[in-house]
């Protein structure tokens, strides 16, 4: 690494009757006669460098100084000095790099600089444009006046030429020293008739503006534009005092357009405003109607104004006759970004679309009378902007009843002789079917999934369910049919545009696409764009954002898509939700492990029908030992011994589990997950370490019991796996607000006390339960029966070693029937 030196040269001072000062990379030497020897090599003091004798920060200092405005850099490494800098050369003594050239004496570091000191003459005497410079050795002293005015100092004003009709948008760039026109990096002298001096550095200095723009410079082609916004690029330039014009001289004026609004009148969009163009108030319809496609920009009164991107779209139509601008309705996207790009402020009077507080709707009265103030305004939201045309995702966190919105969405009578198509996880497809059936019975319904499925009679029913996987198999049948209204349940399972399931939803011709996810932005925002082009296609075409630039178009993304995303987290509606939630999820069985479970039945009513009427089940009996295998089953077939489980290694449940998961942790929510079977919790724990959750473990072999809890409460966000055995009783957990009871344990307060650990004082956040019940299972007769029967129960299977007499009659209603 070298030295930094400034050299003042006498020599070539007197010779140009100019103080000259050089720059230099060099060695300094360490002598005590300070006469430098050895190499010196010119540099550019504004190009990338670094030196060691002084800091980054005092490198700057001495750039800012040698660019000011009193001085001419007149090349690479030299300068004339005004006068009035010669005052600060003291300065760069302190800092050790300022020498002086005398070619009869040498080069000396200058460690003594007086300014007009009488004292201080000596005898190696330099008289250059009236100042008097005399040196002995180290020392150098100047005599100036600072009074004396700069000569040879002129304004200089940028020129650059631009040809708007080349797609590369060559620049021709010329420097105006007070009327004597000079090409840049045209090689010529340095002073130009005597008149004045060509500033080096500040010519540099434009042609570095220009490249910052997008603009590459090429010895053979010159200044080429390969940027991406040549409005901006061009607006810049006129900022930093280059006067731009085309390439057939006329000047292209920076015009001002943040007067231009949009706002939305009945069914469509007007743009008005005023443009301020060189003091002149022009009518933006007046601009607007000299545009030409292809055209960057338009000719008004001679003057070339450059019309700004978003102005350029051909969705904007004109009425010259009654001078107003406009967009259609369909073309929101278009309207949003004109306003931001023009004025930065939203589109004016944008909530009349979208006011949904005047929307009536007509609902079954029983379905109404249930639904919470929220659960209304959502419902509102979506008949708006169906009326409107438009698509939607309801996002709203999980526990705050999607479902029960759609179902009265679908309820309303807009919608009576409908035909809707909702696809769902296969696990969900139980839960949708009785959801439907508890809240609007009246609504017809067809699960459309499983080997005997009939396309042919979907038009019969208001509503269709089925699965992800179903609408792949199927899709050159179900895309020939219309839908009013496609929704798509856990839409995160699509939002991947590449995949099959997200293809095939495109495919669906459907009047209304809604999607219901409690995680829109899971991973990043191309899949939430992805998602929201799923459901209104034209917007996200018109908003010109794609997958190459989306990641320069966040808030792009955010502003024109934000109409169309409602989501509510339970901390905005804590005031319309009771302290304690529950929820029961029914599941379905997959055919492989509902064929073991009904093998497992059948063994189990053969025993009992052929004992007597009465008889005792012990601990050890088959009895007990089968209605604890059925449960087993209903968790996870692998909780069997290889010899019972014929091999099965699905469960509905834990699929369910991982899908309920997925959707609580990304949205922030701290679960506890219940089971009695430890066994379980361990199947579940390698769920959670595949998927890379931050999670906790307790059961009856945790040692530290305490510490574990203690990390679980001060973690910000994370999943506890804790067995009924060792988090029964006697553990605080307020800070998480979710729990799910992975397995019933047929006495309810035996779910209470699990419930208990985060209902409790302390608990600041709402709570929500949730039961996994498989349906048509012992679990769901048990849930049934469990008022009337609760001490048998009790005492069924919660480990009580006391013979239980039971009767055939109370076996038949949970297994025999």
């Amino acid at each position: 690494m070298s030295d930094l030196i400034l050299n003042l040269n006498l020599d070539e001072s007197k010779k140009n009757n100019r103080i000259i000062i050089e720059t230099y990379l060099g060695t300094i030497p360490n002598l005590k006669s300070k006469k430098y020897s050895g190499q010196l090599r010119p540099i550019n003091i504004n190009s990338d460098i670094s030196c060691e004798n002084i800091s980054e920060i005092e490198l700057l200092q001495v750039q800012e100084v040698l660019n000011s405005s009193a001085n001419i850099q007149i090349n690479k490494y030299q300068y004339y000095l005004g006068p009035s800098f010669i005052a600060v050369l003291p300065s760069f003594v302190k800092l050790g790099c300022l020498f002086y050239r005398n070619n009869k004496a040498g080069m000396f570091e200058i460690e003594t600089l007086t300014i007009n000191d009488k004292t201080n003459h000596f005898n190696n005497v330099f008289e250059i444009d009236e100042i008097i410079c005399s040196a002995d050795k180290t020392k150098l002293n100047i005599d100036v006046d600072f009074s004396k005015k700069q000569n040879h100092i002129v304004d200089i004003q940028p020129k650059a030429y631009i040809n708007l009709n080349d797609a590369s948008f060559p620049v021709e760039l010329y420097f105006d020293y007070d009327g004597y026109i000079i090409r840049a990096r045209e090689k010529s002298k340095k002073t130009v008739s005597g008149l004045f001096v060509r500033n080096y550095g500040y010519e540099q200095r434009i042609e570095r503006t220009i490249i910052s723009q997008g603009w590459v410079l090429k010895k053979s082609t010159g200044f080429t534009y390969i940027g991406k916004d040549i409005i901006s690029a061009i607006s810049h330039l006129s900022n930093s005092g280059i006067q731009v014009y085309t390439n057939t001289k006329k000047r292209i004026y920076n015009s001002d357009f943040s007067d231009v609004r949009v706002s939305y009148e009945t069914d469509w969009f007007g743009v008005k405003g005023n443009v301020l163009l060189d003091n002149l108030n022009v009518n933006v319809t007046e601009l607007l109607d000299l545009r030409k496609r292809h055209q960057i920009w338009v000719e008004y009164d001679g003057k070339i104004v450059l019309m700004p991107k978003a102005l350029q779209s051909n969705s904007i139509k004109t009425d010259s006759r009654n001078k107003i601008a406009y967009i259609s309705q369909d073309r929101l996207a278009e309207a949003i970004i004109i306003a931001n790009d023009t004025n930065g402020r939203p589109v004016e009077k944008l909530d009349n679309l979208f006011n949904y507080e005047n929307i009536s709707y007509n609902i079954d009265p029983r379905i109404t009378k249930i639904m919470r103030t929220y659960q209304l305004v959502g419902v509102k939201w979506l008949l708006s902007l169906r009326k409107n045309g438009f698509g939607a995702c309801l996002a709203d966190d999980m526990g705050l009843g999607k479902t029960l919105q759609i179902i009265a969405y679908l309820n309303d009578k807009t919608l009576k002789n409908s035909c809707n198509l909702i696809i769902v996880p296969k696990t969900l497809l139980t839960n949708w079917q009785r959801e439907i059936n508890r809240f609007s019975p009246d609504t017809t319904q067809y699960i459309y999934h499983s080997a005997n499925r009939d396309i042919n009679c979907l038009k019969r029913y208001n509503v269709v369910i089925s699965t992800y996987q179903t609408l792949v198999n199927d899709i050159e049948l179900l895309d020939q049919i219309h839908f009013d209204n496609l929704i798509i349940d856990e839409a995160q399972y699509a939002k991947n545009s590449k995949s099959k399931s997200y293809r095939a939803l495109k495919r669906i011709d459907a009047s209304t696409k809604i999607i219901l996810t409690g995680t829109p932005v899971e991973n990043n925002t191309n899949e939430f764009f992805s998602l929201m082009k799923l459901i209104n296609p034209n917007i996200a075409a018109g908003s010109g954002i794609n997958s190459k630039n989306i990641n320069e178009n966040i808030d792009k993304v955010r502003m024109v898509f934000s109409p169309f995303l409602l989501q509510r987290l339970k901390k905005d509606v804590l005031n319309d939700l009771p302290k304690k939630q529950e929820q029961t999820i029914c599941i379905k069985m997959e055919s492989e492990q509902q064929e073991l479970y009904n093998k497992m039945l059948d063994s189990i009513r053969y025993e009992i029908l052929r004992k007597n009427d009465r008889f005792e089940i012990k601990d050890n009996s088959i009895m007990l030992k089968g209605l604890l295998y059925l449960q087993e089953i209903c968790c996870h077939p692998q909780l069997l011994s290889k010899e019972l489980n014929n091999n099965c290694t699905s469960s509905a449940k834990l699929d369910l589990l991982m899908d309920l998961l997925e959707s609580l942790y990304f949205n922030g929510h701290k679960v506890v997950i219940f089971s009695r079977f430890t066994k379980m919790l361990k199947l579940i724990e390698k769920q959670v370490v595949k998927r890379h959750y931050n999670y906790y473990y307790l059961d009856g072999s945790t040692r530290n019991k305490a510490s574990v809890i203690d990390d679980f409460e001060n973690s910000s966000k994370g999943i506890f796996l804790i067995s009924l055995k060792a988090g029964g009783v006697g553990i605080n957990l307020t800070s998480a607000d979710t729990a799910v009871i992975y397995d019933p344990w047929w006495n309810p307060a035996a779910e209470k006390q699990a419930e208990d650990r985060l209902y409790r004082l302390g608990q600041k956040n709402s709570v929500m339960i949730y039961r996994l019940i498989v349906e048509n299972s012992i679990e769901e007769k048990v849930q049934q029966l469990q008022n009337d029967k609760l001490q048998l129960y009790s005492e069924l299977l919660d480990g009580h070693s006391v013979p239980v007499s039971l009767n055939l009659e109370m076996l038949k209603d949970l297994i025999v029937d």
